[in-house]
C-alpha cells in the first residue's frame, strides 16, 4: 500500500458472514461424514427419559424456578396445557406439547419480496443432506465445508441475465452494479469492470465504477480508502456518476446496503454485489432469474466457467468423492422451517412451548440439554428443558 505497516493506522469495517449459513435437514458438519447419513448415532435411552423439569431464570439475579415435566408414554407425543408465570414479570411459559422424537422440515413457500430458493442434495461416502439456498436472505446465501461450498446469486433482469453470466467468466468484472433508474421496480444490473461507463436505462445518467478493494478500510491518516488484504472479507466499489452537469460519487459495500459515511443523497439508488470471483477455486455459485434455467459458474485449472445447470444432475465439489443435485427451483419464495415429530420412540426428546405477554405469544421449542435465551424488557430470559437431578425440595 506504499507506506510502512508499522506506521500506518487503519479503520477497518468488516462484515462478518457466516459461510455456512444454508439451512441443512439436520445440524452436522461435512466433516463428520462418515456417519450414515451424516447423523450421530443416538443417545442411550437412560439418559433421555424423565423424570424432567423446566427450568426457568430471568437475567442474572435470583433463583431459578423449576416445574416438572411428565409424559405418562415417554415414547409418544402428548399434549399439555400448563401455564408457568415469570415471577416479577407479565410473562407466561405455555406448555403446548411433548416429542419423544424431534425432528425439522423445511420447506420454500411463495412470499411477496421473496427471492429464489434452490433445495440442494450434498452427497459423499455413506452421507447425504439437504441444503436449502435463498437469495434474499443474506444469512441463508451460501454454504461451505471442507469438501467445497456452493453460494446463490438471484439476478431480477430475464433479459439482460444471459449476457451478464456471460461477463462474468471475464476475469475483469469484479461484481454486479445493481441500479434502480425510478427509485422503485426491478433495476437495471451489470457486471462491472473497473473503469467502465455505464448509460443507465431511462435516465440522463452515466455511471463509472472508479475503483474496487476486496477490503476496505479508512487509513486514519492520510483519510483515504485502502484495502487490508486482498481476499474479500469487505469488498466495495467507489462509483462515480454524472448528468453532464453534476456529478456525483459514492461507495457501496457489497455487505451493506449503503455507505454508513455519507450522509449526502445521491440522485440513484444503487447495489454492489460481490460473488468472490477472484477465488472461485473450490467454489460455485447459482446464479438464477426468474422463469428461466439457472447457471453454474466455478473455476477449472485457474479459468472461470459458465455452464447452464440441470435439476437432478451430480456436479463435483472441491473434492471430487462428494458431489450436490439441484433438486428444485423456486422463485419469489423464502425457507420456512417447522418442528414435527418424527416417530413414537424415545430419541429426541422436545417440548414445544409459547412465551406469552399482553396479548402476543411466540412459539419456541426446547430440546432436551439445550439453553434458550430469549431478550425481554426485564433481562434476557432462560429456559432449560433437562432430566431432573435431584428432588424439586432440594436446593439448586
Amino acid at each position: 500500500m506504499g507506506t510502512d505497516p508499522k506506521h500506518k493506522v487503519l479503520a477497518s469495517f468488516v462484515c462478518v458472514v457466516v459461510m455456512a449459513g444454508a439451512v441443512v435437514t439436520a445440524p452436522t458438519n461435512l466433516v463428520s461424514a462418515g456417519q450414515a447419513g451424516g447423523m450421530p448415532s443416538a443417545p442411550h435411552h437412560s439418559f433421555l427419559g424423565g423424570p424432567w423439569e423446566l427450568v426457568v431464570k430471568m437475567g442474572t439475579e435470583g433463583e431459578a424456578l423449576r416445574f416438572p415435566i411428565a409424559a405418562p408414554d415417554e415414547s409418544r407425543p402428548q399434549k399439555f396445557d400448563d401455564v408457568l408465570p415469570v415471577m416479577g414479570t407479565p410473562i407466561k411459559v405455555r406448555l403446548e406439547q411433548y416429542l419423544p422424537n424431534l425432528g425439522w422440515e423445511t420447506t420454500a413457500i411463495k412470499h411477496p419480496g421473496g427471492g429464489t430458493v434452490a433445495e440442494l442434495t450434498v452427497k459423499g461416502k455413506d452421507f447425504e443432506q439437504e441444503v436449502w439456498l435463498s437469495s434474499a436472505d443474506m444469512s441463508k446465501q451460501s454454504m461451505s465445508s471442507r469438501v467445497g461450498s456452493i453460494a446463490i446469486k438471484g439476478l431480477h433482469e430475464v433479459k439482460t441475465a444471459d449476457r451478464l453470466v456471460r461477463r462474468l467468466t471475464d476475469r475483469r468484472t469484479v461484481g454486479i452494479l445493481s441500479v434502480w433508474p425510478g427509485g422503485g421496480g426491478s433495476p437495471a444490473e451489470y457486471a462491472v469492470r473497473i473503469g467502465e461507463t455505464i448509460t443507465v436505462p431511462g435516465s440522463k445518467y452515466k455511471l463509472t465504477v472508479e475503483q474496487y478493494v476486496p477490503h476496505y478500510s479508512i487509513d486514519l491518516q492520510t483519510r483515504k480508502v485502502v484495502s487490508q488484504t486482498d481476499k474479500p472479507i469487505n469488498p466495495a466499489v467507489k462509483v462515480v456518476g454524472g448528468d453532464g452537469t453534476e456529478t456525483f460519487e459514492q461507495w457501496l459495500w457489497s455487505k451493506f446496503a449503503s455507505d454508513p459515511h455519507k450522509d449526502e443523497k445521491v440522485p440513484l439508488r444503487m447495489k454492489f454485489a460481490d460473488l468472490d470471483l477472484s477465488s472461485l477455486t473450490g467454489k460455485t455459485i447459482i446464479i438464477t432469474a426468474p422463469g428461466v434455467k439457472p447457471w453454474l459458474l466455478y473455476s477449472r485449472k485457474g479459468k472461470r466457467q459458465m455452464e447452464r445447470a440441470s435439476l437432478g444432475k451430480s456436479y463435483p465439489l472441491a473434492d471430487a468423492s462428494y458431489s450436490f443435485t439441484i433438486e428444485n427451483i423456486i422463485d419469489g419464495a423464502v425457507i420456512k422451517t417447522d418442528w414435527k415429530n418424527k416417530s413414537e420412540s424415545l430419541l429426541h426428546p422436545a417440548v414445544v412451548a409459547t412465551l406469552e405477554q399482553d396479548g402476543a405469544g411466540r412459539q419456541i421449542v426446547l430440546e432436551l440439554n439445550k439453553p434458550s435465551h430469549h431478550r425481554t424488557e426485564f433481562g434476557t430470559l432462560v429456559l432449560l428443558y433437562r432430566r431432573n437431578p435431584a428432588p424439586l425440595g432440594s436446593k439448586g
